[in-house]
């Protein structure tokens, strides 16, 4: 996962280096698909927003969490549920895993992996299910980097002869509003992390640091617009995982336990202590 999101920096990064400032260069499969399209959603916005281009940027924010918001769901509530499932069955399957370790054979290790999968299907758990938590990232990606190349090269009139919103000028970087966003996306993988055992929290901490570097760059290199869209977009986002996180984990600990009373699985050890 690590090495997924530092290559989408990366790519990102390079991207975002495509020149549409001139009529002539705006041609080609990504700017008619991506950045054409976004221009002009960003224009009608703005129309309908009596000019104020800095709202119509927020309703972008709230169209694109709109759009991955199933997919962030499903995203958690997979996750709970495996976790809690794995709970429960965890000495069953600690002695699945060692059988296989223990395989001498290609025989007995394709013998002890087909046993393990039934044993994660016969109580319900997918382990790949949460392969889902990339797509949010992967459809993201387009659509930032369309919306960076529409604010840097926006097409003529709208935000271009109404660029004031607050106290900033949207064509030109601002300081506090980026700052702002690197805050935004400090805090959106702590709220994360926090719902995950240490073991796994590097990914997240990994981006509490990589994420405010990136927005910072990105937005003090490009438009206070963007500054602004990674604000919105990072504030919605912490609202919805922290209500996603406290409503799943609850179903999750619920599914569990009916999971338990169905197999009549007796609590581990480590159950007993986490809830004495």
């Amino acid at each position: 996962m690590k090495k997924l999101i530092i290559g989408i920096l990366f790519l990102s990064f390079i991207l975002t280096g495509c020149d549409y400032s001139r009529e002539e260069d705006r041609t080609g499969i990504f700017y008619h698909v991506f950045v054409q399209p976004i221009d002009q959603l960003i224009h009608a916005l703005g129309h309908l927003f009596n000019e104020q281009y800095g709202l119509a940027i927020i309703i972008m924010v709230l169209l694109v969490r709109f759009i991955l918001l199933p997919f962030m769901l499903i995203q958690t509530k997979n996750m709970h549920i495996t976790r809690e499932k794995t709970k429960v069955v965890q000495p069953e399957l600690d002695q699945m895993h060692q059988k296989l370790k223990e395989a001498k054979t290609p025989e007995e290790r394709q013998q002890a992996n087909r046993a393990l999968t039934e044993t994660y299907s016969k109580y319900g758990i997918s382990p790949w299910k949460g392969l889902v938590g990339c797509l949010p990232i992967l459809i993201q990606i387009p659509i930032i980097l369309g919306l960076v190349a529409a604010l840097r090269y926006p097409s003529e009139g709208g935000i271009i002869e109404h660029p004031h919103f607050l106290w900033f000028n949207l064509m030109e970087p601002d300081l506090a509003i980026t700052l702002i966003a690197a805050v935004m996306y400090f805090i959106q993988p702590l709220v994360n992390a926090m719902h995950y055992p240490k073991s796994q929290r590097g990914t997240y901490y990994f981006m509490m640091v990589a994420s405010p570097i990136f927005i910072s760059f990105a937005s003090l290199h490009s438009t206070s617009a963007l500054g602004l869209y990674w604000t919105f977009s990072g504030l919605f986002l912490i609202i919805q995982m922290h209500f996603a996180h406290s409503h799943y984990h609850k179903v999750a600990v619920k599914e569990a336990q009916q999971l338990r009373e169905n197999h009549h699985i007796q609590l581990s050890d480590d159950e007993e202590t986490s809830n004495s």
